[in-house]
């Protein structure tokens, strides 16, 4: 490895230095070959949802998008106020939901009814992280627990 950093150090003191805004270009030319030579450690992180909240949501599904990177399922839901408003429902990726809980691009029709658990939006939007999908039919399936 230190041969690796000797190169590099080398290779950057013959660049121009040249001063922007402070800094110099090889501070720059580093930070960039650092970044670039280590993967990322993770995928995004799911900050956007209250994961100390459950909140249960019924409605009649809108859309279902069984595409990657997550599948998505939009749905009507009735307000306490009598008015409509549509809740969307981020799942996992489509791999998952097929291998373990036989979801594919069909699993869910306009019109069905359904019941969605799961983390709420930080913000307030009818947005969730699903845990739990509860079919019309009364069958559950967890989402969140595959058994691998």
């Amino acid at each position: 490895m230190g041969d690796i950093v000797g190169a590099i150090d080398r290779a950057i003191d013959s660049c121009v230095r040249i001063p922007v805004r402070g800094v110099r270009i090889r501070h720059c030319v580093w930070l960039a070959a650092a970044l670039t030579c280590f993967p990322a450690a993770a995928h995004h992180a799911n900050s956007a949802y209250d994961r100390d909240t459950t909140v249960r949501v019924s409605g009649t599904v809108t859309r279902w998008q069984f595409i990657n990177p997550h599948a998505g399922l939009w749905f009507e839901v009735t307000d306490d106020d009598g008015g409509s408003v549509e809740w969307s429902a981020e799942f996992q990726g489509t791999l998952d939901l097929y291998r373990h809980f036989q979801f594919n691009k069909d699993t869910f029709q306009p019109g069905d009814s359904v019941t969605i658990v799961g983390h709420p939006a930080h913000n307030g939007d009818p947005t969730m992280s699903t845990r739990i999908v509860i079919f019309a039919d009364g069958r559950e399936a967890n989402v969140r627990s595959a058994p691998d």
